[in-house]
């Protein structure tokens, strides 16, 4: 099976971000348990863009996930990925 991957996207002013950060880090936890990965990158050209992609090894155990743990947006596509023989 193909892994599987979404990409949000976030804009968080300056007063929100410790509060945004502590729901990554719950979120990460949570997806941590529930098989998948997390990973959050910053934008340094576009202050407090924030992109998160979460990934899994396949897209049932992606879409499981999503639904279990809050703070996903359900209508980000999920993406697979493309064998490239």
């Amino acid at each position: 099976m193909a892994r599987a991957l979404t990409i949000e996207r976030a804009k968080v002013s300056r007063h929100e971000r410790d509060a945004y950060f502590a729901g990554l880090r719950d979120r990460r936890d949570r997806l941590r348990a529930a098989s998948c990965n997390f990973w959050v990158y910053e934008d340094p050209s576009e202050p407090d863009l924030f992109v998160e992609f979460t990934e899994a090894r396949d897209v049932g155990t992606l879409a499981a996930a999503r639904v279990v743990v809050s703070n996903s947006r359900l209508d980000a596509p999920i993406l697979t990925e493309v064998e490239l023989s």
